[in-house]
């Protein structure tokens, strides 16, 4: 799907049913790559970083709180405007079974031969990164069954996609495509100051100074071209950069909350909870495994 001699790239799981892969591209450049073409209908989603997909005149910015979808054959350019590139997890079905899918949620668009999403990206839902968070950790404890895996991809595509299509005919999503490309340039510019500095992001009167525009205006287009008040994106960037670092193990709550910009461990706790329903130390756990290892350790006693 992108350069491979910009990525490192494995399967975390393959059978003739789905793929899951683990994608890293570590490369900061702003400049765009060759136009490159999907391979097959794959589904992305940013756990860490970002980048940029082009395709044709729109530019998106794909970081953590999005879902990105390649169709086959798709021309598109790729830049990585943050230091540290991006890490993500792709999804690859059967064609058949994703058209099973989308029939679901477009009958029309499922009597093509292929699969052409009419989206280029979407906003994740807090189910769907559970979903994708409990899919990784059982991937990587080696303890999930084919069968468990490929039921609960399932269940997340299919939940990526249903949200992706009822956006797309939203009032929102017309009104995004009728956008004139200066709003939508606006605010893709926007996600992209506030992913370089998430820790510090300027302040809405800076970036409506450096973007030529008042403050309420780039407040008030955010919101509507992206689905989301701008102190909403940002905090859910900050979660969503937190799920994969406490995917990974991280122990060092208050050094995680400084890192993202919280004022304290406890203004971090308090947010992660309400936004995924767990705290942070609790869903580590799940995460890492280390209910599982409990578990063990009480039978055995």
């Amino acid at each position: 799907m992108r350069d491979r001699s910009r990525q490192r790239a494995e399967d975390l799981h393959r059978s003739a049913a789905v793929v899951v892969g683990d994608v890293h591209c570590p490369l900061f450049h702003r400049a765009w790559g060759p136009e490159e073409h999907a391979d097959g209908p794959v589904i992305l989603l940013v756990r860490a970083g970002l980048f940029t997909k082009t395709t044709g005149r729109h530019t998106v910015i794909a970081d953590p709180n999005h879902v990105v979808f390649f169709s086959r054959h798709e021309p598109y350019r790729i830049t990585h405007p943050v230091a540290g590139g991006d890490i993500c997890t792709s999804l690859s079905l059967r064609t058949e079974d994703l058209l099973e899918i989308v029939a679901n949620y477009a009958p029309r668009d499922a009597e093509r031969e292929d699969v052409v999403f009419p989206f280029a990206s979407a906003l994740s839902s807090t189910r769907a990164f559970f979903l994708h968070h409990t899919l990784l950790a059982g991937l990587r404890q080696g303890q999930s069954a084919p069968l468990a895996v490929e039921d609960l991809v399932f269940d997340l595509v299919n939940d990526l996609v249903g949200r992706a299509y009822a956006a797309f005919r939203g009032c929102h999503s017309r009104a995004y495509a009728d956008a004139p490309e200066r709003r939508r340039s606006l605010v893709e510019v926007a996600k992209l100051l506030i992913e370089e500095r998430l820790q510090t992001p300027p302040s809405l009167g800076e970036m409506a100074g450096a973007l030529g525009c008042s403050p309420f205006h780039l407040s008030r287009t955010f919101q509507r071209e992206s689905g989301l008040p701008m102190r909403r994106y940002l905090d859910r960037c900050r979660l969503r950069t937190a799920l994969e670092r406490l995917a990974e193990g991280e122990t060092d709550l208050t050094g995680l909350a400084l890192d993202l910009g919280y004022a304290d461990h406890s203004h971090f706790t308090n947010a992660f909870r309400r936004e995924f329903g767990t705290p942070p130390s609790r869903f580590r756990e799940r995460a890492t495994g280390a209910l599982l290892r409990k578990a063990r350790k009480n039978l055995q006693a």
